[in-house]
């Protein structure tokens, strides 16, 4: 009896390492997304500088993506040797952290735009404070000859209020009486002193199979799950109903504010800019918007909403903006994937589409340098 107990737990013990090992070179299911960043005591966070990290979610992605010495997920910026400079801002849409190095698409828009440099200064979870900050930074040594930002409109409403903390919390933005781009911006940067950081996950959560088991039962119990989950509201619901509540005009109110003073800086450095409107995959797919819209039956939603209200009060206040909802809808409909279902950011196609977008615009608009990129 001893001997098969030990011949039992032998081969169970055997077993399960040869899943784990399977799993690992298959399914990987550990990243090294927590681990690329760093407290930093002005922006909050940012990537850690000249670093290689393990980028691993499901469909298939696993590639390692390398941070250049700046700290942003780019070729170094001393190679950047063209004579058109564009400099791009923005959160995970513009690091695109799923598809690798040369799959993103402002990599795509250096291919695409003779003698052009691309700038990718995207940091994931960041919002248009964080950006009006990098703005400031890097115009000045970058000098550009046009900056893009872009805006994530599922989550840079909520991340510019400065309640949510991302993997470290946020600097936060006020604006006094007297309007704004005139001064009365008051920037505060984020206490690591009232942080609570991240416990220490238990050792099994390093195991591959574990994550793999794990993950598998979570997605089956959702699938057959009819209760709504409080916590997991689409934001949708929020910024895409018709009739705004009082946190939600606030947001947009705040929208508005960044995107005229980080124009009023692009303005005083003779610097265009231009601002861009990178949709959720809730919007652009038709049956998860559906979805959507059976959350709540009493509410009446527009998909295009947060579109629309950002364009008009582009068009009010003189802003340069692109929709990109409309090409990715078009690509989405006939047939194209755009974004991974599970990690829901673009895929290789969906960076295409963005980057052809982006380089048709600037082309054919009357943004300058477009004398120099064309």
């Amino acid at each position: 009896m001893r001997k098969k107990i030990v011949l039992f737990v032998t081969s169970t013990v055997v077993t399960l390492l040869i899943c784990e090992l399977l799993i690992r070179i298959t399914f990987p299911q550990i990243s090294d997304h927590d681990v690329m960043f760093r407290f930093e005591e002005n922006l909050g966070w940012e990537f850690i500088p000249d670093k290689d990290v393990q980028i691993v979610y499901d469909e298939g992605i696993n590639h390692v993506m390398k941070v250049n010495k700046e700290g942003y997920r780019d070729t170094p910026f001393e190679e950047k040797k063209e004579d058109s400079k564009i400099m791009i801002l923005g959160d995970s849409f513009v690091s695109n952290i799923s598809v690798k190095d040369e799959e993103v698409f402002t990599r795509v828009m250096e291919d695409q735009l003779s003698n052009t440099s691309v700038y990718n200064l995207g940091v994931n979870g960041y919002g248009q404070v964080q950006e009006y900050m990098i703005l400031k930074e890097w115009l000045p040594k970058i000098q550009p000859d046009l900056v893009m930002v872009l805006i994530y409109l599922r989550n840079d409403f909520t991340d510019n209020m400065g309640k949510y903390p991302w993997l470290y919390p946020r600097p936060t933005v006020a604006f006094n009486e007297g309007g704004n781009a005139d001064g009365s911006m008051q920037i505060t940067p984020p206490s690591i002193a009232d942080y609570t950081s991240k416990k220490e996950l238990p050792f099994y959560y390093k195991s591959h199979l574990f994550l793999f088991v794990k993950r598998r039962i979570a997605t089956i119990k959702s699938k057959f799950s009819k209760e709504k989950d409080a916590s997991h509201t689409p934001p949708e619901i929020h910024t895409c109903n018709t009739t705004f509540s009082d946190d939600t005009k606030a947001m947009y109110e705040m929208m508005g504010k960044l995107m005229l003073e980080m124009n009023q800086y692009g303005k005083d450095n003779n610097t265009s800019i231009v601002f861009a409107l990178a949709p959720s995959l809730v919007q652009v797919e038709d049956a998860l918007w559906t979805e959507v819209t059976e959350y709540d039956a009493r509410l009446r939603l527009q998909n295009d909403l947060p579109n629309a209200t950002l364009l008009a009060f582009a068009k009010a206040n003189n802003l340069q903006m692109i929709d990109l909802m409309p090409s990715l809808q078009k690509a989405h409909r006939s047939g194209s994937k755009m974004y991974n279902t599970q990690e829901q950011h673009w895929t290789v196609q969906g960076n295409k589409v963005v980057a052809n977008a982006l380089s048709e615009y600037i082309t054919t608009s009357k943004t300058k340098p477009q004398d120099s990129l064309q």
